[in-house]
């Protein structure tokens, strides 16, 4: 899941991930446009790091999500 919020947050590209590492698993396929909408994959991995209580990161997906909705 930390690949999923970095990828989500625009921490990292996950096309840089693949050059640096083997394989990486994410809920997603990165290659499409999320559309963020309720019960999405921000909503999965925000739920995850809620579930760990990683409230910093949570807060960080939200707003990610926020800033996609409005782009």
């Amino acid at each position: 899941m930390i690949d999923s919020y970095k990828i989500l947050t625009g921490k990292e590209d996950y096309k840089d991930m693949l050059e640096r590492d083997e394989s990486i698993y994410l809920p997603f396929n990165p290659s499409r446009p999320l559309i963020p909408m309720e019960n999405d994959v921000y909503d999965d991995v925000r739920k995850y790091f809620e579930d760990i209580q990683d409230y910093k990161k949570c807060a960080e997906i939200h707003w990610a999500k926020c800033k996609a909705k409005n782009s």
